[in-house]
């Protein structure tokens, strides 16, 4: 029995549909696939994979980031660290912009 993962097996484990799934293959997020009887088929480390994907779009990073992270780091394991340093600059001035605004409205509200 292979150990290769069904598509809506790997959407079931990581939480995802498998729409979602079909579209990160389409961007290159997710390893080249096997196909059995034209079905893709993952390895189990496909569902790491799409957490991974899933935290760094949680925190962020658009799915062309990711794309861009995950390749980095797969070149150099240190690669992903220039990306990571220029996305916490942008949500820190991102956190200012907030701040700012919803000064400026309490303000106007008072």
């Amino acid at each position: 029995m292979s150990d290769l993962l069904t598509i809506g097996e790997v959407a079931t484990q990581a939480g995802v549909a498998t729409s979602a799934l079909r579209y990160y293959d389409e961007l290159g997020l997710l390893p080249p696939t096997t196909r059995v009887s034209g079905q893709r088929r993952y390895s189990p480390d496909a569902v790491g994979r799409v957490g991974v994907i899933l935290l760094l779009t949680d925190v962020g990073f658009t799915l062309a980031e990711v794309g861009t992270l995950l390749a980095s780091r797969a070149a150099s394991p240190q690669g992903w660290h220039t990306l990571a340093e220029a996305k916490f600059a942008e949500l820190q001035r991102s956190e200012a912009s907030a701040r700012l605004a919803r000064t400026a409205l309490e303000h106007a509200m008072a």
